[in-house]
């Protein structure tokens, strides 16, 4: 190979690095933000549990004055 073509390819393996790291940077940030939307789901279903149960339980229960 010559001078130029083995600059080229040394440019071209120093952006490939680059690319990988920035990919593995960002796949590790999607799997944190996966975690964390289902963690906000489970917290809302948790939430509407907690707002549907007082409803239910409401009509059964009769007035403190009877």
């Amino acid at each position: 190979m010559n001078i130029e073509n083995t600059e080229r390819v040394k440019e071209l393996e120093t952006k490939s690095i680059f690319q990988e790291d920035a990919i593995e940077r960002l796949s590790k940030e999607v799997r944190l933000q996966q975690i964390e939307i289902i963690k906000l789901k489970d917290d809302i279903d948790q939430l509407m549990k907690t707002i549907k149960e007082p409803e239910s339980s409401k009509n059964d229960e009769k007035p403190p004055h009877y």
